[in-house]
């Protein structure tokens, strides 16, 4: 059976808010909370590079949004953490591709945070 678009999206966004949750608790939890609207607000790179300036819970929500990003849409299948090492690369082919690409990448990103947003209420704190 083929799972939907939102069901691949929710089982990945589970991952990593179980994942965000169990290593930073409410601190992770107010970055995905927060992450729409700053994307919103600043942009797809602005917020990927705030993220990746600040502390462990911030890169790692950058690495589950650079891994998530780029499963859906460059086909590539990255493991936890490889999303963080690849951010320069990631910032990269965002700054040189055409702009109706970067809005694919903005729109996974913001789908994404939308399942991840919901998941970190469910997600026991450890």
């Amino acid at each position: 059976m083929t799972q939907t678009l939102d069901q691949q999206r929710a089982a990945l966004a589970w991952g990593y808010a179980t994942a965000g949750m169990a290593q930073h608790g409410k601190e992770y939890k107010g970055l995905a909370k927060g992450a729409p609207a700053l994307i919103m607000n600043s942009g797809l790179m602005p917020t990927l590079a705030f993220y990746a300036g600040k502390g462990t819970a911030a890169q790692q929500l950058l690495d589950h949004l650079i891994c998530g990003m780029s499963g859906r849409l460059s086909g590539q299948k990255l493991a936890i953490s490889q999303g963080m090492r690849l951010f320069p690369e990631f910032m990269k082919m965002l700054q040189s591709c055409a702009s109706h690409d970067y809005m694919r990448y903005t729109d996974e990103a913001l789908e994404q945070l939308k399942w991840i947003r919901q998941f970190v209420d469910a997600v026991p704190e450890h």
